[in-house]
């Protein structure tokens, strides 16, 4: 995509700052209620049927939050195809809602990560100013800092995606800072997203093996370690966006989301085995020097707006929080 796109000039309604501090669910549940009733401000999820928004839409269904769902099919509370000139889009862009973007394409067609993480969100966000729509949460991914140095990944380290999914959001994210120095932008957060428990490539590839009856390949450094990641829990990244969901005064703001505790991917894949996958096994393998050892996000700033449980055992308390969470 050319870098060169010119965004418009309409003028949107931005609500006043509601800085919620650090919550829990519980807090965040009460308190968006009051709000929603209010002001009359809703929350709408758009890609409900995808593998995050299923997730999302599943523990928002739970807290009785109220929140508006999206997708093409009939299985959720708004029907809309992607769309902008169709009419149902009127019913998604509504003023003052806080839309959360959970459209997305990991695969390996770029065409598709064009149209859909870079395009769709330009377009996207001109709608959503043109309709005064007050907050647009994007999510964003850990892949666009590239490969890890051992070193944590705050907010402001350079971005060097090293694949086209990562390239992708790092465009995307460049598109919502142009967009966001316009007179006519909502508020907007962006989310980079790391592991979640259940969504990410380590439970796919563990799902795979056991459906083929293989052991799954399990790299090992020369100190005998397996590779160290930041996860989150479905759960807990339910409780990260319903904070971040709440509009915002000042620029957009761009914040890590992962649990503060980085795990291993033995100690996932032996959760993985006792609450998910019995049937699995792994076989250890030198990890090649293609493969870093530790990728951890800088958990600093997100954990200003929550307050996140310490886990004696992450690994295995994440993937619980798995149970009952339908994902695609």
């Amino acid at each position: 995509m050319s870098s060169d796109i010119v965004f418009g000039n309409t003028a949107t309604q931005i609500l006043a700052d509601i800085k919620l501090g650090s919550l829990g669910c519980e807090i965040c549940h009460t308190l968006s209620l009051r709000i929603q009733k209010g002001l009359g401000l809703t929350t709408t999820l758009l890609g409900a049927n995808g593998k995050l928004g299923a997730i999302l839409a599943c523990f928002a269904k739970r807290s009785g939050l109220g929140w508006r769902t999206q997708s093409r099919t009939e299985l959720t509370d708004l029907q809309w195809s992607g769309a902008f000139d169709d009419p149902a889009a009127d019913s998604v862009f509504v003023q003052g809602v806080t839309l959360i973007n959970m459209i997305g394409y990991t695969g390996p067609d770029e065409e598709l990560l064009r149209d859909i993480n870079i395009r769709f969100v330009k377009d996207l966000l001109v709608k959503a100013a043109d309709t005064g729509v007050a907050h647009v949460v994007l999510a964003s991914s850990a892949a666009v800092y590239g490969a890890g140095d051992d070193t944590p990944f705050d907010e402001n380290h350079s971005l060097k995606p090293i694949t086209p999914y990562g390239a992708s959001k790092s465009k995307m994210e460049e598109i919502a800072h142009r967009f966001a120095a316009t007179s006519a932008s909502p508020a907007i957060t962006i989310l980079r997203i790391g592991n979640i428990a259940g969504a990410d490539a380590l439970s796919a590839a563990a799902n795979g093996h056991v459906r083929a009856g293989t052991p799954m390949p399990l790299h090992r450094f020369p100190d005998g370690t397996a590779a160290l990641r930041s996860y989150i829990g479905p759960r807990d990244l339910f409780d990260v966006v319903c904070a971040l969901s709440k509009p915002h005064n000042g620029p957009l703001r761009t914040i890590n989301v992962a649990q503060p505790q980085p795990v291993s991917l033995d100690d996932m894949l032996r959760a993985y085995k006792t609450h998910h996958l019995p049937q699995l096994t792994w076989v250890d393998m030198p990890a090649p020097d293609s493969i870093p050892h530790r990728v951890i996000l800088s958990t600093d700033k997100v954990q200003s707006f929550v307050n996140f449980e310490e886990y004696d055992d992450p690994a295995n308390a994440m993937v619980q929080q798995m149970v009952g969470v339908t994902t695609r």
